[in-house]
């Protein structure tokens, strides 16, 4: 959770960890894809691995309680009152959701917060906040217009590093709008199931084959040409800096992108210090810029 203040500085709040019911709940709604990986890992209590992989969880809002941390830790750090917040997502399934709209919505609504009933992704946030937006023509001017331009869309590949999970994507910037093309969410190549992968396997490459085995299935996109580069590689989450994952990810990016073993992997850390804030920070600098100084404050918080 990270705030942006009325004299335009950053102030990054807090994290907070979930328990088991939490988990559950964000898991169920990812899209986790088991044939990538050798090892049905869960990397949680036999209460809730029993189930393992989860798709549902029965319960009456799990994130009640985490968003409340949440409020109640920026009211204290910034001695006001919290009517006001943003919540951005790193996944896109989760954005979709009608029941994850509600229960975040229900669970502000409930400490007298205002969300605006909307989720947003991280990475849709934190390109514009890092400039990646292609220069275009108003939409009412003419191609034909002596006015008229439009860069070439571009190339954006994301990946959110935690303890608990893995999340790449693959967009296409064109003119502001962000496309997701491919994505995967796993927990199974999360930084502790892989540190827990080669402790136990009997050869540790595989661990490192089936993460770069995910990452290149993200790459994959049909409209893409052979020879297209990608612009921006996005690296944010708590374990951003994991120097296992930051060989995987450029070794993939240089099979496969011509541009792949000299795109800067580091833009993220120029916005924020420390990457598990890049999302929020990216979050309230949106709202900001959008509704002016109709607030003394805002802040977000990243699920």
């Amino acid at each position: 959770m990270s705030a942006f203040l009325a004299n335009g500085t950053y102030t990054d709040i807090a994290k907070v960890e979930g328990g088991p019911t939490y988990k559950a709940y964000m898991l169920g709604s990812r899209e986790i894809q088991a044939d990538i990986v050798s090892a049905q890992y869960c990397p949680f209590s036999q209460r809730i691995c029993q189930h393992w992989p989860l798709k549902t969880v029965q319960t009456h809002n799990p994130l009640a309680p985490i968003l409340g941390a949440l409020v109640a830790a920026a009211e204290s750090t910034l001695e006001t009152t919290i009517e006001h917040a943003a919540v951005s997502v790193y996944d896109k399934g989760t954005i979709e959701s009608v029941l994850a709209k509600r229960d975040v919505h229900d669970a502000l609504s409930a400490l007298g917060v205002d969300d605006h009933y909307r989720l947003d992704h991280t990475a849709t946030l934190l390109a514009p906040a890092l400039g990646i937006r292609g220069n275009c023509s108003d939409p009412y001017i003419l191609p034909e217009d002596p006015a008229y331009h439009e860069d070439p869309d571009q190339l954006v590949f994301t990946i959110e590093y935690t303890r608990d999970s893995m999340t790449a994507g693959l967009w296409r910037e064109d003119c502001g709008v962000m496309e997701m093309t491919h994505r995967l969410n796993s927990a199974q190549l999360g930084h502790n199931a892989m540190q827990a992968c080669r402790e136990t396997a009997e050869n540790r490459t595989i661990c490192e084959e089936n993460f770069k085995s995910a990452l290149r299935s993200v790459t994959e996109d049909r409209r893409r040409g052979k020879h297209e580069e990608v612009n921006s590689v996005l690296i944010f989450g708590e374990r951003a800096d994991d120097d296992s994952m930051l060989v995987a990810l450029r070794q993939v990016m240089g099979e496969q992108f011509p541009n792949g073993d000299s795109v800067d992997l580091s833009g993220v850390r120029s916005f924020s210090p420390d990457p598990a804030f890049a999302g929020s920070r990216a979050t309230a600098q949106t709202v900001w810029a959008a509704q002016g100084s109709a607030y003394d404050v805002q802040f977000t918080d990243e699920l």
